[in-house]
């Protein structure tokens, strides 16, 4: 399990959970091409080895939106997450060269997947700033 602190003393602004689908929100649609893809890659595989990023307290799936869609229609319950504080200095938001829009904010990342009005697929690109290991798990541990 990765945990990262700013301080000895502070809360971890990362930690790995296993998140009810239903709790989790997109902020970006998926391109279907992809998730036929990687559905059929992890069916196979019978696992799953990279954790969505999502948002503490928001829910907000930051990095994974194919992963969940297709851990979702595999008829998973939970998702295996990385929960991190995206507040904090060590989340960074940029723009993909594709993007629809200029300019983007964390705070409108979350309030358009509270609204359900998704960005188009590859918008926003976030980047921690210290590696996250892989965490392989089950199929069946999620179902």
């Amino acid at each position: 399990m990765a945990r990262a602190t700013t301080a000895a003393h502070e809360q971890p602004v990362v930690h790995f959970e296993l998140i009810p689908v239903e709790r989790l929100h997109i902020h970006e649609e998926i391109q279907p091409d992809l998730l036929e893809q990687l559905m059929a890659e992890i069916k196979e595989d019978g696992y799953v080895k990279r954790p969505i990023l999502v948002a503490q307290d928001h829910w907000v799936i930051l990095d994974g939106h194919h992963r969940f869609a297709a851990l979702k229609a595999l008829g998973c319950r939970r998702i295996p997450c990385y929960v991190v504080d995206y507040f904090s200095e060590v989340i960074d938001l940029s723009l993909w060269p594709t993007a629809q829009v200029k300019t983007v904010s964390k705070q409108e990342v979350v309030q358009r997947a509270k609204a359900g009005r998704p960005y188009t697929p590859k918008t926003t690109r976030h980047r921690v700033k210290f590696h996250l290991p892989d965490v392989f798990t089950d199929l069946e541990d999620l179902m």
